[in-house]
């Protein structure tokens, strides 16, 4: 329980220096690129198409699925699945990655992985707002529910960030766990149903499992936010079971973290 004050006490006593630091971090992504900052926009938009063209098109033929456009539904389910990517990803290899700028200042190394997951977080809110707007214009605001969407957006991040604090205390002592993180995120995202959908044929059990993937949970949150307007998934057992993993994500994450932070600096 110490650990977790500790970690606490850092993240509220820098929310201001988080704040910066997220905000540095995005501008340094796309520094020296000659189309800067627009890269945001255009990257998802490529895979967004490769996507489209190959799940929608070729794959079903242009079908709905259950009434909905398929570009529709797909965009739902991809659009926070590149939040939550790009976060295990960075967030995984915030601490490694500038350790040697941090290592002989008095800085508080637990808020390193929050300022990472929170510049992902503005990417995030751009392209949820265009995404609204899309889903706004085909769908209308009948199915919207915002007070879910908000909901699940902040579960996302708290998540992430529980998660980051195992994986990036992991990365730091042994640098194959990043790599074993992308090949688990590349898995991560077939498994997750966000370009396919579990069939009636699907058997039941093979569903529970499904559904008890915390990213699941997640992706199918966002789009019953945008395109249903329903509370089923919030009401049901498996918003306890996913705030059961995050909480055990985050004690486990902040005692590995404050346990071997001090001796990071002797794997670099």
């Amino acid at each position: 329980m110490k650990s977790i004050k500790i970690v606490m006490q850092e993240q509220i006593r820098n929310l201001y220096m988080i704040g910066r630091l997220s905000g540095y971090e995005l501008k340094k992504s796309y520094a020296g690129n000659l189309l800067g900052s627009f890269w945001i926009i255009l990257n998802p938009l490529f895979q967004i198409g490769v996507y489209w063209i190959v799940f929608g098109l070729g794959v079903r033929g242009g079908r709905d699925v259950e009434g909905i456009p398929f570009f529709i539904w797909l965009i739902c389910g991809l659009i926070p699945w590149f939040f939550m990517s790009a976060s295990i990803l960075q967030g995984s290899n915030s601490v490694y990655a500038r350790l040697n700028s941090v290592s002989k200042m008095n800085f508080p190394l637990s808020v390193i992985p929050t300022y990472v997951i929170v510049s992902q977080v503005y990417t995030h809110l751009i392209l949820m707002g265009m995404l609204l707007v899309i889903v706004i214009v085909s769908q209308g605001f009948s199915h919207l529910n915002v007070i879910s969407l908000l909901y699940f957006m902040l579960s996302s991040f708290v998540f992430l960030l529980s998660l980051s604090f195992i994986t990036s205390t992991l990365s730091t002592m042994v640098r194959d766990i990043h790599l074993l993180i992308q090949t688990a995120t590349r898995m991560l995202f077939y498994i997750t149903p966000i370009l396919w959908i579990p069939s009636d044929n699907t058997p039941q059990l093979l569903k529970e499992v499904f559904a008890m993937n915390p990213f699941y949970y997640l992706v199918e949150g966002y789009r019953d936010s945008l395109l249903t307007g329903g509370w089923g998934l919030i009401t049901s057992p498996y918003t306890i079971v996913f705030w059961l993993i995050i909480c055990g994500l985050f004690v486990f994450g902040s005692a590995i973290h404050v346990k071997f932070r001090k001796q990071f600096v002797d794997y670099l």
